[in-house]
């Protein structure tokens, strides 16, 4: 059982107040480097969607209508 499922399993387990917060606590950093990784990857792959060409759009069953609906959400967003 990996560290993060056994934090996930204390912090549904943990009665007090205190002790759910101190959970929240100890997993915030890992949870901020997952989100800032997951930010980059979203960016990295919209700029690499809008650079292909129609052809390679086509291809991978996509159109450029598609593309730019895609690579116009903000990074945050799914």
């Amino acid at each position: 059982m990996t560290t993060t499922t056994l934090k996930t399993r204390n912090h549904a387990m943990a009665t007090s107040v205190f002790e759910r917060l101190a959970i929240s606590i100890e997993t915030a950093p890992e949870r901020l480097l997952v989100s800032l990784f997951t930010w980059q990857t979203r960016i990295s792959d919209r700029r690499h969607l809008r650079g292909l060409d129609n052809r390679m759009l086509v291809d991978i069953g996509l159109n450029r209508a598609d593309v730019e609906r895609e690579a116009g959400k903000p990074f945050w967003q799914s």
